[in-house]
């Protein structure tokens, strides 16, 4: 299963929330031998750009439903939920079991 989570992070928190997902990781490869990526929306969407924001992204794979349920808890412990506005999201994919044409 692979993990994508993605909120939003205001600009003046931007090298706060940079150190605290690399805080973050950290503690996904301490706890569960899982490495994540960070990324960032390429094209600024309208209610980013109204509210100064960008959209971020975690991105995890290959990852047991056990660190799905951590997940949370290591942000929390990290500090990034202290440096994001609104809501942190997480969706989680499995492969299909037949190729797409």
């Amino acid at each position: 299963m692979d993990c994508y989570v993605y909120y939003r992070v205001s600009t003046h928190n931007a090298a706060a929330a940079r150190q605290a997902v690399a805080q973050l990781f950290a503690l996904t490869v301490a706890r569960f031998g899982v490495s994540g990526r960070l990324q960032w929306r390429a094209d600024a969407s309208v209610n980013d750009t109204a509210a100064g924001t960008t959209t971020w992204m975690e991105r995890y794979d290959s990852v047991s439903p056990a660190f799905v349920a951590s997940l949370a808890q290591l942000a929390v412990e990290s500090g990034v939920m202290a440096l994001i506005e609104g809501e942190r999201h997480a969706e989680c994919f499995i492969d299909t079991q037949t190729p797409c044409a």
